[in-house]
């Protein structure tokens, strides 16, 4: 009988990463597309989610944007860890915006603007799941100065990172009773919860680790030289590929004057007793 895997495994199973916006390695077309045309691309994504205002045109911008998701290889659980927050964001915008203007008038306000932000925040996402980081510092120093690539690239990169740590602080919170679950958020009375358990730690979570990144950063030289190179294994792969195949066609300099002395000379034949 086939081992029946347990309920934890199997959950894991059917996502490839722990948190949003994390990046995961997989064989994808998406994968295989260069940094500055998935930035590009993305880019035009967002644009067209931000000037979309009519029913139809959202419904084709969220066609494309999940196709474009799921054509990376990310699962479904993938999808909901990038845009849980969004979708607890719009489980209040929607309301606030009927109460506001009423239901008639209010409720495709609401879907719409949530579903902008959505789709403008999504194609960032992929970005960060599919793009490697010596990826995107190889794209953007074409471009940009070093330093203002190194700071756009670790802005962008400590997105997972405060999403783990919104994680670990909310469960931490919720530990010493704050309530700071979705359904408890619904109540206004609860929202000092959020502010003084969440985000006040969140911000000084996120001062501290800028602190950290800068001194990391001096201990290391950076900004000694104009130029710095970085670490591209594709790179070394081809070429140590190319290396090995020229030796190969190609014979050493001891066996050519072996070869070179052997010219003009008997070989002797292997005698056995």
């Amino acid at each position: 009988m086939a081992n029946v895997p347990a309920k934890g495994g199997l959950r894991r199973s059917l996502r490839s990463c722990d948190y949003g916006c994390q990046f995961a390695a997989h064989d994808s077309p998406v994968h295989r597309v260069g940094a500055g045309t998935k930035l590009v691309l993305g880019m035009l994504l967002s644009a067209s989610a931000a000037g979309g205002r009519t029913p139809a045109t959202l419904g084709a911008l969220v066609l494309v944007t999940l196709c474009y998701y799921l054509a990376a290889r990310l699962t479904l659980a993938d999808l909901w860890r990038d845009i849980r927050l969004f979708m607890f964001q719009a489980a209040l915008v929607i309301p606030l915006y009927c109460l506001v203007h009423g239901t008639g008038k209010g409720l495709w306000p609401g879907i719409r603007i949530s579903t902008q932000i959505i789709l403008f925040y999504l194609p960032g996402a992929v970005f960060l799941r599919t793009t490697r980081s010596s990826e995107v510092m190889r794209g953007l120093r074409r471009v940009l100065p070093y330093r203002v690539s190194f700071l756009v690239f670790v802005s962008v990169r400590f997105v997972p990172f405060f999403f783990r740590e919104i994680a670990d602080i909310t469960a931490a919170q919720r530990l010493r009773g704050a309530k700071l679950l979705p359904r408890q958020q619904l109540n206004p009375r609860n929202w000092p919860d959020l502010f003084n358990c969440l985000i006040l730690p969140l911000m000084v979570r996120a001062l501290k680790t800028a602190d950290e990144v800068a001194r990391s950063a001096e201990a290391r030289g950076f900004g000694a030289h104009r130029e710095r190179t970085f670490f591209q294994a594709d790179l070394l792969i081809r070429n140590a590929g190319e290396a090995g195949t020229a030796q190969q066609s190609e014979p050493s300099a001891p066996t050519e004057k072996l070869l070179q002395g052997n010219e003009g000379r008997a070989v002797p034949r292997c005698t056995t007793r």
